[in-house]
């Protein structure tokens, strides 16, 4: 389903509210339903007590008007007949008839039998179907097509002599259930409910929205507070189990820090005092190779630090202009002006760690001039994001194999192999920086030929 046409929502907030608001509306669908069953079962038995009335007035004057009215009466209409008359469409209300057969019959000697029913007005004959007591010359059929799409009362009486005496009229439904009243109690039960389950839910997702927001976040650890734990027992539960991982996360970072920290300082000693009894080797072809390989090693180890204590980095963020910082690691790197950097139309600043940053940049930019010789350099910010786009002229990567250049000491093949130097870790670095930073960094061939580059950080 395309988004513009999407109805579930993704929030939890929202699903709640939407679930609770059909329900609501469900639930008000049958009161209404059940109401207008109960009002209508007072109709018809209003119907039929008039019925009743004008029926006995009949059996006092022994006269059967069909077509006549009592006087300040509803229209009811009578018909005799000398046998019971059976409508389709009409179902009998048992207790009502009873209750109607034990009234007249008390009084009444000759009825020998009580039936009534009901049904629509379409299906009684038409000498028997109601119609309104005024109606003007104009359009009278249409009042009269009008006034008959209902149900009817129909009261069937055996009279001792064998006949029987038929009565109906129309059951006054129109008007029962007013729309307006039940309109005005649905939104009075909607913010009765709604308003209050929004407070309660804005009282549970705030803190959770806070604990995704840090969650979403992490990456360089800060020295941020532990998040208060606020909201229901649960919640504050859950904030308070993070609080506690976050500690030991931080306190492993720490150590981890440390331990590294002596490693490095334990292996750089060691390499430098073979640099230096490498230059008393004679063979100099073999002490450039044994250089090389030393000077390989020590850049292996600063790539493992760098990578290693990206969980904790003792930088502070500032304010800084990507652009000039662009700028500066690509004069650093190419002075040639193998490096092109486009010219910004505004300012793009961001809070970063320019130190860690610019060790991003120079990964990108040296992986674009060892393998595609020059490139072209953009950054573009639209108030969310910084993007820092680096397209290189090279032979471009497989599109199975750019996930995997992201991972630790991982290659391609061709061009990007251990030939070509470095020491797999750089992209590595780079992607991590990123996402510290709260973006990433994306890899993508170009359809003109070459990769690009595209580093992202959070404004």
């Amino acid at each position: 389903m395309a988004r513009g046409l999407r109805i579930f929502p993704k929030t939890l907030t929202g699903r709640i509210m939407l679930v609770t608001a059909l329900g609501i509306f469900l639930v008000q669908g049958i009161n209404s339903f059940i109401r207008y069953e109960a009002m209508k079962g007072r109709a018809v038995v209003e119907a039929s007590s008039l019925i009743v009335a004008v029926t006995a007035n009949r059996l006092d004057f022994g006269a059967i008007e069909p077509s006549r009215p009592l006087e300040r009466r509803p229209a009811v209409r009578t018909l005799r007949s000398t046998a019971p008359l059976v409508v389709e469409g009409f179902t009998t209300t048992e207790e009502l008839a009873q209750r109607v057969a034990m009234h007249l019959q008390s009084v009444y000697p000759e009825v020998q039998a009580v039936r009534l029913s009901v049904g629509p007005i379409r299906n009684l004959p038409e000498q028997l179907k109601p119609r309104p007591r005024h109606m003007h010359a104009i359009r009278r059929s249409d009042i009269i097509e009008r006034y008959r799409r209902g149900e009817a009362a129909l009261l069937s009486l055996k009279l001792a002599d064998g006949s029987w005496l038929h009565s109906t009229t129309k059951i006054r439904t129109r008007g029962m259930l007013p729309q307006w009243p039940l309109l005005i109690e649905t939104l009075l039960i909607y913010i009765g409910v709604l308003i209050p389950l929004l407070l309660v839910i804005r009282q549970m997702s705030k803190p959770l929205q806070q604990l995704n927001n840090r969650l979403s976040n992490a990456g360089l650890a800060s020295d941020e507070p532990p998040l208060e734990p606020r909201g229901p027992d649960d919640v504050r539960s859950l904030i308070e189990s993070f609080n506690a991982a976050e500690q030991r996360v931080n306190a492993m970072l720490t150590e981890k820090d440390v331990m590294l920290g002596a490693i490095g300082h334990d292996l750089k000693t060691p390499l430098a005092s073979l640099r230096v009894r490498i230059e008393s080797v004679e063979d100099e072809d073999e002490r450039a190779k044994m250089a090389t390989t030393v000077e390989e090693m020590v850049q292996i180890l600063d790539d493992i630090l760098i990578l290693a204590r990206l969980g904790k980095s003792s930088e502070t963020p500032v304010l800084t202009d990507l652009s000039a910082l662009v700028e500066m690691v690509a004069d650093e790197l190419g002075p040639d002006d193998r490096l092109a950097v486009a010219e910004s139309a505004e300012k793009c600043r961001a809070m970063v760690r320019p130190v860690l940053l610019r060790r991003a940049l120079r990964n990108l930019m040296g992986n674009a001039l060892k393998y595609g010789g020059r490139a072209d350099i953009a950054v573009r910010c639209d108030g969310t994001f910084v993007a820092i786009t680096i397209e290189d002229e090279g032979p471009g990567v497989a599109a199975d194999q750019l996930t995997g250049l992201f991972e630790p000491f991982a290659r391609a093949e061709n061009s990007r192999n251990r030939a070509s130097g470095g020491t797999g870790l750089g992209l590595t670095i780079a992607r991590a920086i990123a996402r510290a930073h709260g973006g990433d960094v994306i890899l993508e061939n170009r359809s003109e030929g070459g990769l690009r580059a595209i580093l992202r950080v959070r404004q």
